[in-house]
């Protein structure tokens, strides 16, 4: 095991180095240096199989932690110790045990992907961490995916400095209560760390009662430099301090579960919330900790769209306020009667929204919902008061890409296993007609298309709720006066439909764009979605986008291809080693480092037929693999970046 490095340059690019994983565990008392792999063109993987038969099977590492964890125990050895210029490596098919520091980053590393990984008993089980000689400890396209740890101390996932474009997918990571390490964290990212998704990341059980007055334990944090950074589908359960405890700009929440903290969600930067859901919080201890469902720091800048907040305990709030900017829409809240709703101004917050039920306690444990939460549910049921209360709504909970459970897991875990099979049916899309009347049009939180013809829809009509996913549908175009494609309203806010059509009003800043034409009519979606600067692919026709012949500019060619829409055969020329292509949907439907074409072409969504584009360089060879760069969420479209294979410019950042 110590021989690792020598071992990856022996393989080399595109090569794989075998752990046996039958012949007995590794006994590891030190750390394993890594150096190389950054000149490869292709990663070095190192993973465990049957000596005897190949087949994969989990390689298992012993290190010199104390089995049984307790206040004061020596910490253990680090393991894997990636060094500056170390990069281009997958590790597959571990078990790690006993171990301090499973994976460190001590100086700048890149394209690292961990996955089929689980670990036991860690103080770290990823960790940015700048050794000696080196002045930074930079992450730069990092995979954690499959990765299950039982026991950690300290902080399961900390990437720090300037890292950048991190996904941390389908992981499982609960404390078991290790407690006395001091800021017990599951997830923290600190420095400066930007363009991060967490998707289907479970971090559960942080402890830290070290502090006296003040109980630590995060399952999330984030500092104050962070941002761009995306949860979704995420929980965080029966943490001491809070599930969410969030610094970073630019943060958005998606169907997220906070439950059983002391504080679900604590609030301190720039963070929209949608479709969030919290739980039975629980002050376990410490006098200055709260009991709270959403706490909001002065200075702090929220959005709520959607979502449910459910308890009985009589000693939750389910909103503290301490001077920051919240505003909520559409949200369900259950409460307790002698309970609090709020502490300071929660903007859009009515009485329609709250439902009162029996106290059963300080805090409850009544309202729960199934152990698997990736499951939908029927509608919550709890104790009933004597106050007059609404019906209590279902409860739609976050559902997962896979649903398949990891080795080892119980149902109460995440599915740990990814897959990228091909979606089969098209998602759901909600068709709004206009009429003669005055209407108003409430948007779904699926794919809406909002049809009017001119020569029936007369009315001063309204749509709230327009996502940028959804679709306006005109039977005759919209005019458009200097021919730009962008359709921009007058000052009083309406847009002109035009023809004796009526008028629409729309919370559009930035206007429309026109997307092409189908059989329903000329298609509209809103300009603020595509980047500054970019190409746009229409819809159906078989568009030719071209780049600087001379590659001495940056292109972006952007595909919007998370409407679902056909998008038709598209091609791109003159496609140089700065440009870029954006979609808002996975090339393909896959998340891999790299997206080889089929058939000459990169599919705009697997299994669904919906256009695909052809690429070609500078000397017309066709381009038959595309780097993928990282992702990106603006205004709360989500971004996937593309480049040549090699490309070294900077990714660009995408902003409204």
């Amino acid at each position: 095991m110590t021989s690792m490095d020598g071992a990856i340059r022996k393989a080399g690019s595109g090569g794989t180095v075998l752990l046996a994983a039958d012949l007995g565990s590794y006994k590891m008392t030190g750390s394993v240096n890594i150096w190389s792999g950054a000149g490869f063109a292709d990663a070095v993987t190192i993973k465990g199989v049957n000596s005897k038969t190949g087949a994969d099977q989990e390689a298992v590492i012993e290190g010199t932690r104390p089995a049984t964890y307790a206040i004061g125990n020596a910490s253990g050895n680090e393991l894997f110790k990636f060094q500056k210029g170390a990069g281009n490596l997958t590790f597959e098919n571990l078990q790690v045990n006993n171990t301090a520091t499973v994976f460190r980053a001590a100086g700048d590393v890149a394209n690292i992907v961990i996955e089929h990984v689980d670990a036991d008993n860690v103080a770290h089980f990823f960790q940015t961490y700048v050794g000696s000689g080196n002045k930074s400890a930079n992450v730069t396209n990092l995979t954690l995916r499959d990765v299950d740890v039982e026991g950690f101390s300290k902080g399961l996932i900390e990437i720090g400095y300037n890292s950048s474009n991190v996904l941390i997918e389908d992981v499982r990571g609960d404390s078991e209560r290790q407690d006395g390490d001091e800021f017990a964290m599951g997830v923290h990212i600190t420095g400066t760390a930007h363009d991060i998704v967490l998707r289907r990341v479970v971090m559960e059980n942080a402890t830290d009662t070290t502090g006296g007055k003040y109980w630590n334990g995060d399952g999330f944090a984030t500092e104050k430099g962070v941002y761009n950074v995306l949860f979704e589908d995420t929980i965080a359960r029966g943490n001491t301090d809070a599930g969410y405890d969030l610094k970073s700009k630019s943060t958005t929440l998606v169907r997220t579960l906070a439950e059983d903290n002391s504080r679900n969600y604590r609030i301190w930067g720039e963070t929209a919330m949608i479709d969030a859901v919290g739980l039975n919080p629980d002050k376990r201890g410490g006098t200055l900790n709260g009991q709270n469902q959403v706490h909001i720091v002065k200075g702090a800048s929220l959005t709520i769209e959607g979502g449910y907040f459910a308890d009985a305990g009589s000693g939750t709030r389910v909103f503290l306020n301490e001077g920051g900017n919240v505003t909520v829409n559409d949200v369900q809240v259950v409460r307790a009667a002698t309970g609090a709703l709020k502490t300071g101004t929660i903007g859009g917050l009515t009485d329609a929204m709250v439902t009162l039920v029996d106290a059963v306690g300080k805090n409850s444990v009544g309202l729960v919902l199934p152990a698997d939460p990736f499951t939908t549910t029927p509608a919550v049921t709890v104790p009933v008061s004597s106050t007059p209360v609404t019906t209590i709504p279902a409860v739609t909970l976050p559902v997962p890409q896979s649903t398949a459970s990891g080795p080892g897991t119980s149902p109460a875990s995440l599915p740990l296993e990814h897959t990228d099979a091909p979606a089969t049916t098209t998602p759901p899309v909600v068709k709004f007609a206009g009429t003669v009347a005055a209407d108003v049009f409430k948007g779904t939180i699926g794919q809406d298309q909002f049809l009017f013809d001119q020569t029936v829809n007369r009315g001063a009509d309204k749509i709230v709720g327009f996502d940028n996913d959804d679709v306006l549908v005109m039977k005759t175009a919209l005019a458009d006066g200097n021919g730009d494609g962008i359709i921009t309203f007058g000052r009083n806010g309406l847009l002109d439909l035009g023809a004796g059509g009526g008028a629409l009003k729309l919370d559009m800043p930035k206007g429309l764009r026109l997307l092409g034409q189908n059989d329903d009519g000329f298609v509209y979606g809103n300009a603020a979605v595509r980047p500054n600067k970019s190409v746009e692919g229409k819809l159906t026709t078989a568009d030719t986008l071209t780049g600087d012949a001379k590659d001495k500019t940056t292109n972006t060619f952007f595909f919007d291809t998370g409407l679902n829409l056909d998008l038709g055969k598209d091609k791109i020329i003159n496609f140089g080693i700065k440009d870029f292509i954006i979609s808002s949907s996975k090339l393909d439907g896959k998340n891999l480092l790299t997206i080889e074409s089929h058939d000459g072409s990169f599919s705009f969504h697997d299994g669904l037929d919906l256009g695909a584009v052809t690429v070609s360089d500078l000397s017309s060879r066709a381009v038959t693999t595309l780097e993928f760069d990282g992702e990106q969420t603006s205004g709360g479209t989500h971004y996937y970046v593309y480049s040549l294979v090699g490309s070294t410019t900077a990714m660009p950042v995408i902003g409204a």
